[in-house]
């Protein structure tokens, strides 16, 4: 029985040996290996880019830590919707620091169709960008160009000429002796009238006479109240002595 024992000992004994050294085969070529992570290793970034539009959804960051390994996920932090005159249209993630050119570089520069002129005066493609910016590129035929006239139209002319004639009228009638109404002789065309003789009416200064002239045209006298700085109130101290 001693023997039998000795022998079923020495059996167990080896099959533990055995057990133990598969283990750590096992785990030192296997194992180990599938979870180790360089220390050198550099920080690498996946952009997951999906649709028409190359919408960024998540980006990860992995990170080596010796022998663990540490998984930092982050979102973009500038997007950027770019729409418009351009061949590539849609949302996009740029660096921070980047500039509006940079974002129409990446919807693929513009189309045949945008309107060169607007963008060279009106936008500034060196401007750099914030989050959750909006950039419109317009098409040439939405930049309607016209020249406008900075005169009157000629029948507003036409009204000005004969106010103009009919109050010097009226001034050469009260110089002669007419009988018109004082009200009427006396009274300042806010159409005509120079900066000083408007500078004379109650509550209006030098600043406001010139706004008052910037503003012609009128077509009545309470087209000042649409003047910045006349309301009812100061309006009320003059209409009397203002006409067209």
């Amino acid at each position: 029985m001693d023997v039998l024992q000795k022998k079923q000992t020495t059996k167990y004994i080896a099959v533990s040996v055995v057990s133990l050294l598969l283990g750590v085969l096992l785990d030192h070529f296997l194992i180990y290996p599938f979870f180790k992570l360089d220390k050198k290793q550099e920080v690498q970034s996946v952009e997951d880019f999906s649709g028409e539009n190359n919408l960024p959804i998540v980006t990860e960051a992995t990170v080596g830590t010796g022998e663990k390994t540490l998984e930092i996920p982050k979102t973009c932090k500038i997007n950027v919707d770019v729409s418009g005159a351009l061949k590539k249209p849609g949302v996009f993630c740029l660096d921070e620091g980047s500039m509006i050119v940079d974002a129409i570089t990446k919807a693929g520069g513009f189309s045949s169709n945008v309107a060169y002129r607007f963008v060279a005066r009106k936008i500034n493609l060196s401007q750099v960008l914030v989050n959750n910016q909006k950039i419109y590129i317009p098409y040439e035929e939405e930049v309607d160009c016209k020249l406008v006239s900075f005169l009157p139209q000629a029948k507003e002319v036409e009204t000005i000429i004969n106010n103009s004639s009919q109050t010097n009228m009226f001034t050469s009638e009260s110089d002669s002796g007419g009988t018109n109404d004082n009200n009427e002789t006396s009274c300042i065309n806010i159409n005509t009238s120079t900066a000083e003789q408007l500078d004379t009416l109650n509550g209006v200064g030098p600043a406001m006479a010139q706004k008052i002239i910037e503003g012609r045209p009128y077509s009545a006298i309470e087209d000042l109240l649409n003047i910045s700085g006349i309301g009812e109130s100061t309006f009320s101290k003059f209409k009397e002595k203002v006409c067209i």
